[in-house]
């Protein structure tokens, strides 16, 4: 743990030369996340030092962002559909996406990521994987949030996620697009911050490649498209809750992301909103026929319109 606590997040790059009043600004930003190793501070948290920390906001602030920001999406509207929320939890992406076939038909097989984003679920492609899914310890319900995307500008850099990371909020599923990186934009410092501190996200999903699997907290659902043990520079700040390109689709802040083993889906509040009532009714009917086939003995084909419906479309052929 101390050498992985040693790595410092932020460097300068040898290839640099800058002046006495950037350079000050930029150490700020380095000692703002550069652990001081000595015994008092290891058993004594907070890790960083006071003054480094106030340095650090500063120049952050100067660098036109602050942890302070507002976000668009004020908490007077998450209240209002807490129970759209709290019932999601209960259900799987399978479930919703049954319930969005039923209704408006089947979606195209390839995602179309610029089509309609009010009216239908948006599934992400099997691109973005569980990093859950080796632990002893698996995640015990269905991740559902609010998105708090992150537009990468640079790629390799984590600068961005770092700063998506400060900002966010209790509740949200963090929703990363790394433009294509082949470094890690998060690991194991980020992910326990993610599932403890004051954050207590409900996920983090990347489009783009994670390290640090082993220390991955069971109660944070995490999702990227592969895992690679070297980071990425600290050098582009990006952009905080614009409209992005997830798991090649359009991921929108404020937008609802609901994810498990079985993949990922966006949706408006007005998509799920339109479809929930048929999923609940789905999955009772799903559970009265897997209590069927278990405590009767019954089988599928035989509790089902099964044979009327293969007969029907054997005569179609």
């Amino acid at each position: 743990m101390q050498n992985k606590a040693n790595r410092l997040l932020f460097h300068m790059s040898s290839s640099h030369t800058l002046s006495a009043s950037r350079t000050h600004r930029s150490l700020s930003i380095l000692r703002l996340l550069t652990p001081v190793m000595n015994r008092s501070s290891l058993t004594s948290p907070p890790y960083w030092r006071k003054q480094h920390l106030e340095l650090g906001q500063y120049a952050c602030t100067k660098r036109g962002f602050s942890s302070m920001s507002l976000d668009k999406h004020g908490s007077n509207i998450r209240e209002e559909h807490g129970d759209l929320l709290d019932r999601l939890k209960r259900l799987d992406t399978a479930l919703l996406c049954d319930a969005d076939k039923s209704l408006f038909g089947p979606l195209p097989a390839t995602n179309n990521a610029e089509g309609s984003e009010s009216s239908r679920l948006r599934l992400m492609n099997q691109d973005i994987k569980s990093l859950n899914k080796n632990q002893t310890e698996k995640v015990s319900s269905t991740m559902v949030g609010w998105a708090r995307t992150v537009q990468c500008t640079t790629p390799n850099d984590f600068l961005a996620v770092l700063r998506g990371l400060t900002e966010s909020q209790q509740g949200e599923v963090l929703v990363v697009n790394t433009m294509g990186s082949t470094r890690a934009v998060a690991g194991g410092l980020f992910t326990t911050e993610a599932s403890h501190h004051n954050r207590q996200l409900a996920g983090i999903i990347i489009d783009g490649p994670m390290r640090d699997i082993a220390s991955l907290s069971h109660s944070l659902p995490c999702y990227a498209s592969f895992v690679t043990p070297y980071s990425g520079t600290t050098q582009s700040p990006g952009q905080m809750q614009t409209r992005i390109k997830c798991g090649g689709v359009i991921v929108n802040p404020g937008d609802i992301i609901v994810g498990d083993e079985d993949g990922i889906v966006a949706a408006s509040v007005e998509a799920l909103q339109s479809i929930i009532d048929q999923a609940e009714a789905i999955q009772r009917v799903e559970q009265d026929l897997m209590n069927g086939m278990v405590q009767g003995g019954g089988s599928l084909a035989s509790m089902s319109n099964f044979h009327e419906h293969l007969e029907k479309r054997i005569s179609r052929e």
